[in-house]
């Protein structure tokens, strides 16, 4: 290096607090995403008798609700079974879209923890992804609009966060 370059880490200083917060955050998130995908994956999809105990459990859960006069969330458990349904009935689809949606997640955030900003577009990739993957491998009257609203929240809130430090990297 020549003594008239600068390097672009110290023009830049220390990573700001607020990042580091950030990225730890996400580090736990995709960290534990990666483990659980992993885990599932290999545990393989739920038996015939693990499905069935899960369908009663939440059909006891519904008419709990009902009794309750809580309607509005029936629907949205009839939802969550038939999407769990999906999801088992297409889980090496669902396992290796998921893994690979994680994957990017966490790349993402180590590039932004070395200051790049081509991870935070890999992180906007990742939080589109984990919405519109779920899409391929289940179908849109099954997915409930609650677990799509509050995923579009999360990450809109996650991006715009990281978006403030964006000055920092290069």
């Amino acid at each position: 290096m020549d003594e008239f370059e600068l390097d672009d880490t110290q023009n830049r200083g220390p990573r700001p607090g607020f990042l580091t917060v950030l990225c730890v955050l996400s580090f736990i998130a995709t960290g534990l995403g990666v483990l659980t995908n992993v885990f599932n994956f290999v545990s393989g999809p739920q038996s015939e008798e693990q499905m069935l105990e899960a369908k009663v459990a939440l059909t006891q859960s519904i008419s709990t609700l009902k009794d309750a006069g809580m309607t509005s969330f029936v629907d949205l458990m009839d939802k969550i079974q038939a999407m769990s349904e999906q999801v088992n009935e297409n889980f090496y689809l669902a396992a290796v879209i998921s893994l690979i949606t994680v994957a990017i997640g966490l790349f993402g955030v180590i590039k932004m923890w070395q200051g790049f900003k081509v991870g935070f577009h890999l992180y906007i990739g990742y939080c589109l992804l984990s919405i519109a993957g779920l899409y391929i491998y289940v179908s849109a009257e099954n997915i409930p609009t609650m677990v799509v609203v509050w995923n579009l929240i999360l990450s809109a809130l996650f991006v715009f966060l990281y978006s403030r430090n964006l000055k920092w990297m290069r």
